[in-house]
Formats: C-alpha cells, structure tokens, sequence
C-alpha cells in the first residue's frame, strides 16, 4: 500500500487519484506534446495492405484516404480512464483508423467549458457528473463505461455507527460535489436519511480521511490509504465501500451528441479498441500495469494498489450494463438515482431525462460487430 507521503506527492505532482470533484481548480494541462494518436486512415502501409497490395485484393494498388479527424478528449487526472489509454498505447485506435488526442482537465467546469465550445468531442466522467454536465447544459450522452468502483471509495466511522442510519446527527468530512458525496447521499437517500440529517464538514477527499484519523470528524468519505489504515485505529472502522454497492461509482466516456451523431461508426470503433485494450489487459496484467503507470507517472506498486481496487469493463459486460432502451441495464438506474440525489442536494438545479444522457447504440452495434 502506499504511503500517505507517496499519495501527497502524487497529489502535488497533478495527478491527484480521484474524479474531478464539481469545483476545482481551473486550467488546462497538457499530457505532453504531440500526444494525439498517429492512426491516420491510409492503406499505404504494406503490413495493413492484402497480399495483392491493397485491401479489397483486386491488385490494384490502394487510394490513400484523408487522415481521419481526431477525436479530442480530455480526462481529469485518474486511471480509471485507461482503456482508452491501452487501446492509444498497444495501436488499437490506430488499426481501426483512429485518430485521438488526450489532454487534461481536472475540474466538471472546465470539462463541461471545453465541451459547450466544442473544443473537445469527449471527456472522462462519472455517471453522476454526467448529470450535473447534462443539467448545466451540455448536450451530451454517455457511450463506454471504462470500469466500476471495486473498493477504491469508501466510508470511515467510529465503531459507535454501525451503519448508514447510525449517521443521523453526525459530523461527516467529505468533498462537495464530488462522487464520494454523490455515493453517501445515495445510502443515506436507501436509509431513509436526508442530507439535512448529517452535518457536512466539506474538505478535499485526501483531507477527509486525515481529519478523521485525527478525530475531528465522526466520519469520512475518501479513498486509499485511509480506507486500509483503519485497520490499525482502535476506534474505527469501514462502515461501507463502493464493492457492496457494484454499479454506483462507474467511470464513463461522456461525449457531444453532435459527435455521436456525425461520427457513428468512429464512436462504434473507438468502443471496439476500448473493448479489445480491456480483453488484451486482463491476458497482460503486467504489461498493462506498466503502460498504465508510465503514462500517469505514478510508481508501479501505487498503480496496482489503485488498479485492485476498480474493475475495468469488457466489452460484453459494458453491453450487459448499458441494456437497451428498450430493456435497460443497471447504467439507467445509476443515472437515474444521480439525477433524484442531486437535485434533492442541489448541486443541480434542473433534472434530466436519464435515459436521454445514455448511447445504447454504440455499445451494442459494437458487441454485436465483436460477435
């Protein structure tokens, strides 16, 4: 496990391990120059042409077709987005003639900014930030979910509560806004609690898990390492963590319709490489586990504590979450209880349609295509 020390220097360094909460600081930040994939649509190369020189294999040779336009999307600093960094570093974007640029944006308000002016075409989000983007305005629909909370989040208290209903009258330190928040009022929402019922204590989620070790709060919504340190605190406890509630926190690819719209069948493909850089790393943990901390500059034994506590989503499993319109799957409820929490919390001001902020399409043109 990592130390508190090595979590700060991450934090310090810019890639803070977490979702961005609704606030945050502002300005961009770049990965790094010239990140954009190089997969443009040509067929030029001899290694992706048929035996006869070109793909159809009539002999003749192959018209170079116009690079494709990139796909422009920007993540807040967490790893939980990285089948789409897998699918960039292993050249699966590239073999289905995708373009993609990355770059960093830490907070909802610049993500939900870039995306109004059309700067980026997609950003990686939580189901629940997806609302609030929706409720502020950005016309948008989720299209991929990169991987569901697995333990990564969680919920500290003294052994005196013993539950969600013991959190009545409580001091809880927690961020505002934040995923963390949107989970705790949703188990309070399932106790039949209100947030009037709880004292908000608001700090980032690092400091939550401090200020409760420190005994300035009854309890704390955070993260690693605090979730494990409990174990060697007399007087605490972990009441809950996002592995008994599967589905709650999930990390998804949040883009434009008009993209959508203009784009389908590069959206299917890009869901078809996210889908394969999922199977490729669950064959290749420990090359995977590699690429993954290279690329968020995080030390190795830090990635693998993140990486044990998320699952990363295949593609038939993403097809099973989404369902159809017809028959939706677990993503509609998630999105649906975001929309109730929210609003009852107001950090939205205006509902959604929850099955309109959803893209049951390219999910499953994809996973009917891999079949």
């Amino acid at each position: 496990m990592a130390s508190a020390a090595s979590r700060q220097a991450y934090r310090e360094r810019g890639i803070a391990r977490g979702r961005a909460p609704l606030l945050g600081a502002a300005g961009a930040l770049a990965i790094a120059a010239g990140c954009a994939l190089a997969g443009c649509r040509s067929s030029s190369s001899k290694s992706e042409q048929s035996p006869k020189g070109d793909p159809a294999g009539t002999g003749e040779p192959a018209a170079a077709r116009p690079p494709a336009v990139p796909f422009k999307v920007a993540f807040n600093t967490w790893l939980g987005y990285s089948p789409l960094v897998l699918a960039k570093e292993k050249g699966f974007l590239k073999e289905a003639g995708l373009d993609v640029e990355f770059s960093i944006l830490e907070s909802i308000g610049e993500k939900n900014s870039a995306l109004l002016r059309g700067a980026i075409d997609a950003v990686g989000h939580t189901a629940d930030s997806a609302v609030t983007s929706a409720s502020a305005g950005v016309d948008g629909q989720v299209v991929y979910v990169f991987d569901l909370s697995n333990g990564a989040d969680g919920i500290l208290a003294r052994r005196s509560i013993k539950g969600i209903p013991d959190f009545k009258g409580q001091k809880v330190a927690l961020e505002p806004g934040f995923t963390g928040h949107f989970f705790f009022l949703s188990l309070l929402s399932e106790a039949g609690l209100t947030p009037a019922d709880v004292t908000i204590v608001p700090m980032d989620t690092g400091s939550a898990g401090s200020a409760f070790a420190a005994g300035q709060v009854e309890a704390a919504v955070t993260w690693e390492p605090w979730i494990g340190k409990t174990k060697a605190m007399k007087d605490a406890h972990v009441v809950v963590t996002s592995a008994d509630r599967p589905g709650l926190i999930v990390d998804v690819l949040y883009m434009n319709r008009a993209t959508i719209q203009k784009r389908p069948e590069d959206v299917k493909a890009m869901v078809l490489a996210m889908g394969r850089a999922v199977d490729w790393y669950n064959d290749h943990t420990a090359e995977g586990d590699e690429i993954i901390a290279r690329f968020w500059k995080l030390p190795l034994p830090e990635e693998k504590e993140t990486v044990a506590g998320i699952k990363f989503m295949s593609l038939p499993r993403n097809a099973e979450f989404f369902g159809t319109e017809s028959a939706p799957g677990q993503l509609l409820d998630t999105v649906r209880r975001a929309n109730d929490v929210w609003l009852k919390a107001g950090i939205t001001k205006k509902p959604v349609d929850p099955a309109s902020v959803i893209d049951f399409a390219s999910v499953n043109r994809a996973a009917k295509e891999k079949r």
